[in-house]
């Protein structure tokens, strides 16, 4: 659906003040929930439909009961019910045109929990999840999100936008410092731009990290995309960048000059900065699992440098939050992901001064990979286990699991 198709639906004077920021950028006026019909609803974004349900003081957390589409049209449509009633319902029917007795009562979902991303990546927040997570840890740290600047570390993929249009419904327009794999290829120069652009008196929140997809047979590295047969590479740029560092660590190519042009210098990059990461990535069980693991640990790395060396740039007492995880790409019909696994604060002189991480978001603990190479989660564990006992011909029903486990109630 485009956009414009929704500002015809728009055209009565808005009794709501404000406007709609369309996919393409476009503002159209926000509309009265009394003017609007089920089909109005139905025919809108998910941004718009939240951002409709804000305009009517919704309780706090709201967000986290109202996931699908139909949730946030059943939502408004109760709130609909509500102000026809004390705006007169005949009336408001004349002004429209329609009748509410003829509209459909339910639409199918255009969006729905894709489980597989649980065992492949578990701690993965659906994009919804995490804009609520992002909103109230801030809130918490006194950002005013009127006056919160988003800067995205993002790869160019055009599968990896609806993230920014999800933190756009909260946050306003994003500024965008990353390149091909997520790296953040606009440097300290882009974060100074940025810097520059934030509200008086306000503070900035970066988004950073690599992106991967899992299809819909549960296969990591790859994901369907629109108007295509056949699934491709994703990330490629990511794909590419480890069959390099792969052929550079086995013997099989010489590792690259630096370029001298601008032609295809990011790729260059992306794979010199995953080098270091090269027997890491040879010796996992699942390399494309492993991959956008070690991109982030070097985005983090660069992050790191362009936030403790750029701090200052942001004016005042402004601060910079910043987060960083793995985007989830998914089939069309699906939630997309993204795996926190880092959120910290620094100030306005690039000094860490905070962890912003919700004690609810479980994250790897890094100290565990040197201690006791090879350990599992225990979520990663159990699905081990059960594939293993699963192809020796165990029934899981008539399976009795016994433990012989430390009294400890750790």
């Amino acid at each position: 659906m485009k956009f414009s198709h929704c500002v015809l639906l728009f055209s009565l004077a808005p009794a709501v003040s404000g406007f709609f920021v369309g996919p393409n950028g476009n503002r159209a006026p926000k509309p009265s929930l009394v003017k609007m019909s089920a089909t109005s609803l139905v025919s809108m974004t998910v941004p718009q439909l939240k951002e409709l349900v804000k305009e009517n003081n919704p309780p706090r957390g709201i967000f986290a009961k109202l996931k699908k589409k139909q949730d946030l049209v059943d939502y408004l449509e109760d709130l609909f019910s509500e102000e026809s009633d004390a705006a007169d319902v005949e009336s408001a029917s004349t002004d429209t045109g329609t009748s509410s007795s003829d509209e459909p009562s339910t639409i199918s979902s255009d969006e729905n929990p894709f489980d597989l991303i649980a065992t492949t990546f578990p701690g993965a927040l659906t994009n919804a999840d995490l804009v609520n997570m992002i909103h109230k840890a801030l809130d918490d740290a006194g950002y005013d999100k009127e006056k919160t600047l988003v800067a995205t570390s993002l790869c160019c993929d055009e599968v990896n936008r609806p993230l920014e249009t999800d933190l756009s419904g909260t946050f306003n327009k994003n500024f965008n410092m990353g390149g091909l794999a997520g790296f953040p290829f606009g440097g300290k120069t882009s974060f100074g731009a940025m810097a520059a652009h934030i509200p008086d008196g306000g503070s900035c929140l970066v988004v950073y990290g690599p992106h991967v997809g899992v299809d819909s047979t549960g296969k990591v590295g790859t994901v369907e995309r629109r108007g295509r047969a056949n699934g491709g590479s994703c990330c490629g740029s990511a794909v590419a960048a480890a069959g390099y560092v792969g052929s550079v660590f086995n013997g099989d190519a010489e590792e690259a000059s630096p370029p001298t042009a601008a032609l295809d210098a990011q790729q260059y990059f992306v794979g010199s900065m995953l080098l270091p990461y090269a027997e890491r990535l040879e010796e996992s069980e699942e390399k494309m699992v492993e991959l956008p693991y070690a991109l982030y640990d070097a985005q983090t790395e660069l992050i790191e440098e362009i936030v403790t060396g750029s701090g200052g740039a942001v004016a005042g007492d402004g601060t910079t939050a910043v987060l960083g995880g793995v985007q989830i790409n998914t089939p069309a019909g699906y939630f997309d992901y993204y795996l926190p696994l880092s959120f910290k604060l620094y100030n306005s002189n690039g000094e860490l001064v905070g962890d912003l991480m919700p004690p609810s978001v479980k994250r790897p603990f890094s100290k565990i990979a040197s201690t006791f190479p090879g350990a599992l989660t225990n979520v990663e564990l159990v699905d081990l286990v059960a594939k293993t006992l699963d192809n020796k011909g165990y029934d899981r029903e008539k399976t009795q699991v016994a433990t012989s486990l430390c009294c400890d109630e750790v």
